[in-house]
């Protein structure tokens, strides 16, 4: 890794993804006032009727991308909307800092005036997940993390829960776009974990339910077919929070595979295992 990784580098940048944040929230929290007004603003269709991107998203990147760029003209960006926008730095400089952004995680929510929304920001220095802002603007509620400077929510330090035992455990997952066509929908492992666990729930916010992991109210999460732009700020949090964050067969390839299994560590195996026998 890259020198910027000491805390108060770190601590600049997450000041950074902290301020971005709160500024994209507020153009979301305006595009929310405009639908509750009836007024839905301009939207498309991506890959299905459930894969929806409204004029807000887009707003939302554009604020963040363009302050982004104005202060770390070298940085590499990738954004939900956007795709890959070019660094500013030279063309043959490494691209050790890349930022991952969702700029509304939660669009369906957000088109509905369910709470359930929030903005992501993740940086990636030399690939690692190192900071991470999530920000959820209908509820003000903001978890951040940097790498060996812990994980907050709404400023107070957080802590993934005591829970041992998957059947005493209270689960979260998501699921994919295309549900409706593929089976590989992540309906397995839905009915697998409702019969194993306590409870699973879904709210429709891959960023939000990491964070539920890390601040202690859901003691584990998975899902597939996840892009890095949803993960890469929520891994940092759950990780900084003491939890546990793999892949589906305990490995590190998250953002590649875009399959993620995260928990308090104490029911990872137990998770892992379940997935494993869905394998064969």
């Amino acid at each position: 890794m890259t020198d910027l990784l000491s805390h108060d580098s770190l601590r600049e940048l997450l000041d950074t993804g902290i301020a971005l944040a709160r500024g994209a929230g507020a153009i979301l929290l305006d595009g929310l006032n405009q639908i509750h007004a009836g007024n839905g603003g301009a939207l498309r269709f991506k890959s299905s009727p459930g894969d929806v991107v409204t004029e807000y998203d887009q707003r939302s990147e554009d604020f963040i991308v363009s302050e982004l760029r104005r202060r770390y003209p070298a940085h590499a960006i990738v954004g939900e909307e956007g795709g890959a926008y070019a660094a500013g730095g030279p063309a043959s400089a490494p691209a050790h800092y890349e930022w991952q952004i969702d700029p509304l995680d939660g669009t369906t929510n957000f088109l509905h005036g369910f709470a359930m929304f929030s903005v992501s920001i993740g940086l990636l220095i030399d690939g690692v997940p190192a900071v991470g802002v999530v920000y959820s603007p209908a509820t003000n509620d903001l978890y951040a993390a940097a790498r060996g400077l812990g994980a907050t929510w709404n400023g107070r330090p957080i802590h993934v829960s005591c829970v041992d035992a998957l059947e005493r455990a209270l689960l979260i997952t998501g699921f994919p776009y295309d549900y409706a066509q593929s089976p590989h929908n992540n309906l397995r492992a839905f009915d697998a974990f409702n019969r194993r666990s306590q409870a699973v729930r879904r709210i429709g916010s891959a960023a939000l339910d990491l964070c539920l992991v890390a601040s202690g109210q859901m003691d584990g999460y998975w899902e597939t077919k996840i892009k890095p732009y949803d993960i890469a700020a929520g891994i940092v949090i759950v990780r900084e929070a003491g939890g546990v964050v793999t892949d589906s067969a305990g490995g590190d390839t998250m953002l590649a595979s875009g399959d993620i299994v995260a928990s308090n560590g104490l029911i990872q195996s137990a998770m892992l295992d379940v997935l494993s026998t869905l394998q064969t």
